[in-house]
């Protein structure tokens, strides 16, 4: 019986891959390092930390991850305040999904001060019941992890929820988890393997509650 929805972020709530590459870009633009589009988009759906401590050991830069890190944060948050927007059908889905009664969870590789960003301008607070971030697991995505831990906070077994999300990493930690996993194809996830997901979509208004419900009683669509 589908209990609870767990919304990835990036990509799915909001359309924030480019903001990442952008802020990615200028983190590194000081080291003389521009790196590109596809390059970026092997770590979609993973913390940019992972990112920068590769860059740092590739590119044998002068820094540390505790002293980059926080700077990238910063870029990524200024640009989450003014430029993120919601992906098309992300609302109408989750105020459906609120309507049947579902607990609704986000579990996201990003940090809880851009998650927390997004939810306030927004407004979409309220509908969540469980936030879990990348920082609060030892092991990010594609790990089980985060949906392991957001199962357990919401008090759900993993085959009581079912998954949203859009990056090859994100749909690997969603199955591994022993969760159902819509994958999206978002505005901006070129090149992800979503094709473990139960189902793909290329609109979230491809789905709602009757539709993940029979996901997850085992029903074919």
């Amino acid at each position: 019986m589908l209990r609870a929805v767990i919304f990835d972020m990036d990509g799915v709530i909001v359309d924030s891959e480019p903001l990442h590459i952008e802020a990615e870009r200028k983190t590194l633009a000081p080291y003389g390092i521009k790196l590109e589009e596809n390059e970026l988009q092997k770590y979609m759906g993973r913390t940019p930390k992972v990112l920068l401590e590769d860059i740092i050991e590739k590119y044998r830069l002068n820094t540390t991850i505790e002293e980059i890190y926080p700077v990238h944060k910063k870029n990524l948050l200024n640009l989450y305040k003014n430029e993120v927007e919601l992906i098309p059908g992300v609302l109408e889905l989750i105020t459906d999904l609120d309507s049947e009664g579902v607990a609704l969870a986000l579990a996201s590789s990003s940090d809880k001060v851009l998650i927390l960003s997004v939810l306030e301008k927004f407004h979409l607070s309220d509908f969540f019941k469980v936030i879990v971030s990348g920082e609060e697991v030892k092991n990010v995505k594609p790990s089980p992890d985060i949906f392991l831990k957001t199962a357990q906070k919401l008090g759900y077994s993993p085959g009581e929820c079912a998954v949203i999300e859009d990056s090859s990493a994100g749909v690997r930690s969603a199955r591994s988890a022993g969760m159902v996993c819509v994958g999206f194809r978002s505005p901006h996830s070129k090149g992800q393997d979503i094709t473990e997901a139960e189902l793909v979509i290329d609109d979230l208004r491809e789905i709602d509650y009757q539709v993940l419900k029979g996901l997850v009683d085992g029903r074919v669509f």
